[in-house]
């Protein structure tokens, strides 16, 4: 698999992500500003992925998982609170497992299936999240900040599936 990242100047602050084909290197490109000319800092790098673990996508969503867990854990939650929750982190973990066990497969369109089991789970995590916001049990800010790192994760999912249909 390749994502393209592109950087901008000796920093290397990474300003975009796109995911290109499906092999095992990273390829960094440097930013294009059409308002500026391309300046002579900007450098091409290629980066070995050594395993999933390595890919932007998957670290989103382990620490979105993270994150999750320890947002909830040690709260007094009745009953049905519990299980809205419990639903929650169950589907967050499910899309970065479908993506590190379909990196595992050794064929393209099981990993492609893989991945497109790691968004269809970002998509339900959307469901328990509208089904929280409409219960009142988190607040409307923390819902947001989910549901943009959800969308970023689903986005990056999207472009790997994209690309693998080349």
């Amino acid at each position: 698999m390749i994502v393209l990242y592109i950087v901008e100047g000796d920093s290397e602050r990474i300003v975009s992500l796109k995911t290109v084909v499906y092999t095992n290197r990273i390829l960094i490109l440097p930013m294009i500003d059409n308002n500026k000319q391309q300046t002579t800092n900007n450098k091409a790098k290629n980066v070995s992925v050594k395993s999933y673990k390595d890919f932007i996508v998957y670290q989103k969503a382990k620490q979105f998982t993270i994150n999750l867990i320890k947002y909830f854990s040690g709260k007094k939650l009745n009953w049905t609170e519990k299980y809205l929750i419990d639903q929650l982190i169950r589907t967050a973990a499910s899309s970065g497992a479908n993506l590190s066990e379909g990196y595992g497969r050794h064929h393209k369109k099981d990993y492609r299936r893989f991945i497109s089991i790691s968004r269809g789970s970002s998509f339900e995590l959307e469901y328990w999240l509208d089904l929280l916001g409409e219960t009142k049990i988190v607040s409307k800010e923390f819902l947001n900040n989910i549901d943009c790192s959800n969308k970023e994760v689903i986005k990056m999912l999207s472009t790997m599936m994209k690309n693998l249909d080349k």
